[in-house]
C-alpha cells in the first residue's frame, strides 16, 4: 500500500462556529471520500480539510451543499512557509507563463507585508515572468491565503473559483 498524497481545501466558515462548520463539511464529504479530515487552522472561521479526492471537486462539494455555516471554499494547490520568497516562487511555478492573472491575499497573524502588498510583490516578480496582470479580466487569479506560519496557493480561472451565496447555490466568482 502506498502513500496517498491529500488534497486541501481551504474553507471559511461563520466565526465563532468551527466545530458545528466541522459536522457539516464531514457530512458532505464523508460519502465521498471517508477518510476526509478537517483541522482547526489556529485562527477563527478558518478550516482546512485534507481529502484524497481532487481539491475542485471537494471544493464544488462543500460549496454547493446545504451547510449553513461555510462562506467559502477554495481547493489548495500548494501549502507553504509564509515567507514572502517562498510564496513569490511557488505562484511562479503554478501560473502558466504568458497569462492574465490577478493576484488576491487574505492574511490572518502573519509579519509580512500588508495583503496588498503582497498582491503587488507576487505580480510584479510574476509579471516578470511573462504575465501580464488584469485585475478586470484575468486568465487564472492566483489565490494567496496567508493563514500564520502557513500560506496556501491557488491558481484558477475565475469561474473556478468556489464561493458560497446565503442560499445553497454555488457562486463561481
Amino acid at each position: 500500500m502506498g502513500c496517498e498524497m491529500l488534497a486541501t481545501v481551504l474553507i471559511t466558515v461563520e466565526y465563532g462556529k468551527e466545530s458545528k462548520a466541522a459536522v457539516e463539511i464531514l457530512d458532505c464529504i464523508l460519502p465521498l471520500d471517508p477518510g476526509a479530515s478537517i483541522k482547526r487552522s489556529g485562527f477563527g472561521g478558518v478550516l482546512i480539510l485534507e481529502t484524497s479526492i481532487d481539491p475542485d471537486r471537494a471544493a464544488e462539494s462543500i460549496a454547493g451543499s446545504l451547510s449553513r455555516l461555510v462562506r467559502s471554499s477554495i481547493p489548495v494547490d500548494q501549502l507553504v512557509n509564509s515567507a514572502i520568497s517562498e510564496i513569490e516562487k511557488t505562484a511562479a511555478s503554478l501560473v502558466r507563463i504568458g497569462s492574465k492573472i490577478a493576484v488576491r491575499c487574505r492574511r490572518r497573524g502573519s509579519d509580512l507585508p500588508s495583503p496588498k502588498e503582497v498582491e503587488c510583490i507576487v505580480g510584479r516578480r510574476l509579471a516578470c515572468l511573462g504575465c501580464t496582470v488584469d485585475l478586470k479580466d484575468p486568465d487564472h487569479i492566483v489565490r494567496i491565503e496567508i493563514i500564520g506560519e502557513v500560506t496556501a496557493i491557488s491558481v484558477r480561472p475565475p469561474n473556478r473559483s468556489v464561493f458560497k451565496t446565503c442560499t445553497s447555490k454555488v457562486n463561481y466568482t
